[in-house]
């Protein structure tokens, strides 16, 4: 009998978790693009340069796609983030139409086409993971091999599953979505573009991580409820950057057939042992690969989508890539003054809301010429 009531308690308290764990800043987000997006009829006409296999899908699961959606404007975002000090700032994936594969430099083999199709599948497949977990689409739901009751270590310790992030039905979506885009065609750029697609999703799929909460009484962990979490995206385009330091060239000249050719790699820290070494160089699956070698997108080039870096504030100070030497690419800098307006001065009022004042600030700063 005890017994008994202790497991309808349980789950009331496992009821509530679910709700107490949702991530709410990721369900608004989502939810506001939802509730800024047109009726489900018309969803697929919001976001142009989708080819005939996409529109198709976007029909099918408008609810799903329109997640896809706030993924790839993510996926921007942290590109965006990752590469603000580079020649290359990914501004020429922020197009007009919102669709970064509209861009022209994702026509080309480069390094940085790499990074932008890893990003993007990455960035679909973990919006989608997160909205399925979050309950705000139609068509998927949590992780269905979320944890199950079990029984611990300690005679009346429980565990039970929380509502984990969907992400195999995100990393299906992702392959479905993008990857339609390459179907058919069979020559290098397709292949390369579709290996990048793959490693985007891995490192979601590599950082996945396992969240538990205790319940009871002075956190007895009488309940204890766990599930799967996406990694915050962040740490995905971190670990892709990194890829991207280190991303391999390989040969254009087999076109289609068999494995690409490796010619050229980025040196990585050497190991001491030989065993490791090999290991190494046989996982390429979570590697961005390239074909081409890039420009060094220091003019304007309409034709490539390149804003160049005129007018891109560098710093005199330092000597790695956002240095006025490497940014300014010989070309000089001047020395300007700017003002900002920040918020200063805020205080917090009971209860509850902050009044703050607006200060000006001078600096100055050095721009490229």
């Amino acid at each position: 009998m005890l017994l008994s009531v202790l497991s309808c308690i349980a789950i009331l308290l496992f009821q509530l978790s679910l709700t107490e764990f949702s991530d709410n800043t990721y369900a608004s987000q989502v939810k506001g693009l939802r509730d800024d997006l047109p009726p489900t009829s018309t969803v697929c006409k919001t976001f142009p340069g989708l080819t005939k296999g996409q529109l198709e899908l976007c029909h099918k699961y408008p609810d799903v796609t329109a997640a896809a959606f706030h993924g790839l404007q993510m996926a921007v975002e942290e590109c965006q983030y990752q590469f603000r000090w580079h020649r290359w700032n990914c501004s020429s994936l922020n197009t007009k139409n919102r669709n970064p594969h509209s861009s022209s430099i994702l026509q080309k083999g480069y390094r940085e086409s790499a990074f932008s199709y890893a990003i993007s599948a990455a960035g679909v497949a973990h919006s989608v993971a997160r909205a399925c977990g979050q309950g705000t689409l139609l068509t998927c739901g949590c992780e269905p091999r979320s944890f199950s009751k079990t029984r611990g270590n300690s005679k009346n310790r429980w565990k039970w599953g929380g509502c984990s992030h969907n992400l195999d039905f995100g990393i299906q979506f992702s392959t479905m979505f993008l990857d339609s885009r390459e179907r058919g065609r069979g020559d290098i750029q397709s292949r390369i573009n579709l290996h990048n697609n793959e490693a985007g999703r891995l490192a979601v799929a590599n950082r996945m991580q396992t969240r538990c909460k205790c319940h009871g009484m002075s956190g007895s962990c009488e309940l204890k409820t766990c599930w799967k979490s996406a990694p915050d995206f962040r740490v995905v385009g971190s670990l892709l950057k990194d890829r991207f330091r280190t991303a391999i060239m390989v040969d254009q000249s087999n076109m289609g057939n068999g494995s690409p050719l490796v010619i050229h790699r980025r040196r990585r820290t050497r190991y001491r042992k030989r065993k490791r070494q090999k290991k190494r160089r046989r996982d390429l699956s979570t590697e961005l690969l390239y074909y081409q070698k890039s420009p060094n997108f220091c003019e304007s080039n309409a034709a490539e989508d390149v804003d160049g870096t005129v007018g891109r504030q560098c710093n005199r100070t330092s000597r790695g890539v956002d240095s006025c030497s490497s940014l300014c690419c010989g070309r000089g800098y001047n020395i300007i003054k700017q003002r900002r307006t920040d918020r200063c001065h805020c205080r917090f009022h009971w209860c509850c809301y902050v009044v703050c004042q607006n200060c000006t600030v001078e600096e100055w700063i050095t721009v490229c010429k």
